[in-house]
């Protein structure tokens, strides 16, 4: 008897299951998130941030991102680009065009990422205004304020480097923006630039600041936030 010779199998995509949310977040499409978003007090910085929202182009390009996001938000003249000829943009693919290498590499920051000290320095190539804040230098109160201060405004946007394992997502450091804040909740809209792992979520304060508090692991150096405005 011959030997059975299997017939060929097509190529298949296997389908990974998509990430669990954590009980602690709530996703922003959900009618709580959506109802959190309504009341809130601190939520214009969700408007232009989610009329210029984009996927990270790769897995370390978080902070690249953001930051795109933010300086396409914030109104800026933009730069040409090869991506879109006709129409100046500030986009991922140009984003270190004009970027000292010595600051920071595209090839190591595609593998690495940023943190919160390289992307400050980077950042400030561009027409806007910095201000650095380190996670180990706020508590609870300190930070509710200062987004008190920042999300009602629609000309400056709050740039977060954490460690989702600190609000039980999976990952480590990350950089995202801050949309709202919901102060009944005492919870925090995160946007998520990697937009293939979790949708817009919100954060209880308290475990984002722990977040933010956590070191990096190549400066050694809490991580925090950046608030960026268009350079007066």
């Amino acid at each position: 008897m011959a030997r059975e010779v299997a017939a060929p199998v097509a190529a298949t995509t296997v389908v990974a299951q998509p990430l669990q949310i954590p009980n602690s977040l709530f996703v922003l499409s959900h009618p709580i998130g959506q109802q959190r978003l309504l009341q809130s007090d601190y939520r214009q910085a969700y408007w232009p941030l989610a009329t210029y929202f984009e996927t990270q182009r790769n897995q370390a390009y978080c902070s690249v991102a953001t930051s795109v996001i933010a300086l396409n938000a914030l109104g800026l003249p933009r730069p040409v680009t090869a991506l879109y000829p006709d129409f100046p943009f500030f986009t991922q693919q140009d984003f270190f065009a004009n970027v000292d290498r010595r600051i920071a590499n595209p090839e190591v920051v595609s593998k690495e990422g940023m943190t919160l000290d390289q992307l400050a320095t980077v950042l400030v190539q561009f027409p806007v205004d910095v201000e650095k804040i380190s996670g180990d230098a706020l508590d609870a109160p300190q930070l509710r304020e200062l987004l008190k201060k920042h999300l009602r405004e629609q000309d400056r946007f709050v740039l977060f480097n954490f460690n989702r394992r600190f609000i039980g997502e999976v990952g480590g450091g990350h950089w995202s923006p801050l949309a709202a804040y919901h102060e009944a909740s005492d919870s925090v809209l995160l946007m998520d630039v990697a937009r293939y792992k979790y949708p817009p979520v919100w954060v209880p304060l308290a475990d984002l600041l722990q977040a933010a508090q956590d070191p990096d692991s190549v400066s050694g150096k809490a991580r925090g936030l950046l608030v960026v405005t268009k350079k007066r």
